[in-house]
């Protein structure tokens, strides 16, 4: 089974300023095709009630987040982050229960 991934607007934005940073770009994109290919399990579930996911890297550490829609099995990419903090990950997470809840 293959899934549909759905960009939204943040990850676009966040997409386009890359410009010339190419090593993060072919993460990105190997972490696209992930996903396309395993939908959710090519991540660690961060939200049960709200099927939100975190996909990572370690070199350079980044943190992808997702969430997967059961009914349609399309996947809705919201951003991407360079890992700093756990504080700062709980923010991120939080913000995108909100937004999740507001879209869905």
């Amino acid at each position: 089974m293959s899934y549909q991934i759905i960009f939204d607007e943040i990850i676009l934005n966040q997409l386009k300023k890359l410009g010339e940073k190419e090593k993060i770009r072919t993460i990105l994109s190997k972490m696209f095709d992930k996903i396309e290919m395993l939908g959710p399990r090519a991540g660690k579930l961060v939200d049960s009630q709200l099927f939100i996911y975190e996909i990572k890297s370690k070199s350079p550490p980044i943190r992808l987040y997702f969430k997967h829609k059961r009914d349609s099995n399309n996947i809705y990419v919201f951003e991407y982050e360079l890992k700093t903090s756990s504080d700062k990950q709980n923010k991120t997470v939080n913000k995108l229960r909100d937004k999740s809840q507001r879209l869905f």
